[in-house]
């Protein structure tokens, strides 16, 4: 698919019309608005340009085109114009002749956000389990000590966070065995941290074998991801001890406390912290303004955004809005920034096709 006409307007009313004639409209398969992107535009693709891109976006030669092309596609999913379980089948269907790693790479991320955020509850797991395949195959079928290939492998590790069906092949990726890990793929600490934190959230390894990646990759980065593993395991004591050792742990560097809270938070497993998120006297709500206003900015920042409650509605939110209307402009504006992202992703998951 390559361009071959290009019609170039000024919008200057609410409504603008293109000036061409329905002839024109109907000779081609595909109509980007904003091509090269220009300007700062949210765009949506019709009916006809939608079908087509469905069929044959891996097919538009030029990468710029194609990135805009799968921005309109994520934004009419998180509006809720597309659904998400769509978007994911153009991705599956696309996304391994992605060939320039940036956008591929936004893609996968996009795709695991809707599945998490998106997806009913009914679909998830399905849409879990079809990521970690999707991920798997192409890893497989990537160029060997590709960008692309290293990009599909960290898909993979991330997906099988998720879904523990394919625990033996991590655990055969991370012993480094010949038929399991591809040709070319390196198998750097990170990767291995990876790999790694995928068995221990889904409760494939543990203490023993942390202690053993930690022991060969003894470096800041490495007890970084030490403490992420180590808070990931699928107990609901280590979880929660994780959790409140985030609030009150005043040693914890920026770096051990992100990897403290996405240990407590891996896997999606929110019902692992049982009702304490939400507790009137010890559970976020309670703890944020306190934090704000003992730590510093960076750390309550981080608190404040990263232990969200995701299983509240947004009236629980709003409720503390309303107690807390002296609270610090900064403060409420991160709240009411993550009340945004929550009825989103309410109202979009409501508008999916059941």
């Amino acid at each position: 698919m390559i361009r071959r006409e290009r019609v170039e307007l000024d919008l200057v009313d609410a409504g603008t019309p293109l000036p061409v004639g329905a002839d024109l409209l109907e000779r081609y398969d595909l109509w980007l608005l904003n091509d090269d992107d220009l300007s700062y535009a949210k765009i949506r693709l019709d009916a006809r340009s939608l079908t087509a891109v469905t069929a044959h976006l891996s097919g538009i030669t030029d990468p710029l085109a194609r990135g805009l092309v799968w921005s309109a596609l994520w934004n009419a999913t998180r509006d809720g114009e597309l659904p998400a379980r769509e978007f994911l089948a153009i991705v599956a269907k696309h996304a391994g002749s992605e060939a320039n790693v940036g956008l591929l790479e936004t893609v996968l991320g996009n795709a695991a956000l809707a599945v998490r955020s998106y997806v009913r509850a009914q679909h998830r797991a399905d849409a879990q389990w079809a990521q970690l395949e999707l991920a798997a195959h192409q890893l497989d079928a990537a160029e060997a000590g590709s960008g692309s290939q290293l990009a599909w492998a960290r898909a993979f590790a991330a997906a099988a966070e998720r879904d523990g069906s394919e625990s033996e092949r991590v655990a055969d990726v991370l012993r480094g065995h010949e038929d399991a890990v591809p040709l070319g793929l390196a198998l750097d600490a990170d990767l291995r941290w990876r790999l790694l934190t995928a068995l221990v959230a889904t409760g494939h390894a543990g203490e023993a074998e942390i202690a053993t990646q930690l022991a060969s990759d003894d470096t800041g980065s490495g007890r970084t991801w030490a403490v992420r593993a180590r808070a990931s395991v699928p107990d609901a004591a280590v979880r929660v001890a994780a959790w409140e050792r985030a609030w009150t742990d005043l040693e914890l560097s920026n770096e051990h406390l992100d990897a403290t809270i996405a240990g407590a938070r891996a896997g999606g497993r929110d019902d692992l912290l049982g009702d304490l998120p939400t507790d009137s006297e010890n559970g976020y709500f309670a703890r944020i303004l306190p934090a704000w206003r003992t730590r510093s900015i960076e750390i309550a920042k981080r608190l404040v955004l990263g232990l969200f409650p995701e299983t509240i509605d947004t009236a629980d939110v709003d409720a503390w809005l309303d107690a807390n209307t002296e609270a610090p402009a900064s403060l409420r504006r991160l709240v009411i920034e993550q009340r945004d992202r929550l009825a989103r992703r309410i109202r979009v998951r409501a508008a999916q096709p059941a």
